[in-house]
C-alpha cells in the first residue's frame, strides 16, 4: 500500500508543478514592457491548438518511455532461458 501512496503523490506533484509552471506563464503576460510581450507569446504559443497537442503528445510520449524505462531497470532483464526440456531458467 506504500507503494500505491508513493505513486499517487509522485503524479499529483507533477501535476501540481506542471500547473504551476502555466500560471507563472500566464501571469508574466501581464508584466509591462518586454517580458510581458514574451510572456504573451508564450501564453499564445502554448494555448494554439496545434503547439498545445502536439507538445501533450510527446511530453506523454517522454513520460511512456521514462517509466517503461524505470520498470525495466526495476524488473531486470527480460532474457528467458529454456533448458533441453521447455522450461524457463529466469534468472531473478
Amino acid at each position: 500500500m506504500e507503494e500505491n501512496k508513493k505513486h499517487i503523490l509522485i503524479g499529483s506533484s507533477l501535476i501540481v508543478f506542471f500547473f504551476i509552471c502555466l500560471g507563472v506563464i500566464a501571469a508574466s503576460a501581464y508584466l509591462p514592457g518586454f517580458s510581458g510581450e514574451l510572456g504573451r507569446m508564450f501564453l499564445a504559443w502554448i494555448t494554439s491548438p496545434f503547439l498545445m497537442e502536439s507538445a501533450l503528445f510527446f511530453l506523454a510520449l517522454t513520460l511512456l518511455f521514462a517509466i517503461n524505462a524505470w520498470r525495466r531497470n526495476k524488473d531486470g532483464e527480460d532474457w528467458v532461458r529454456l533448458d533441453e526440456k521447455g522450461n524457463s531458467t529466469r534468472k531473478k
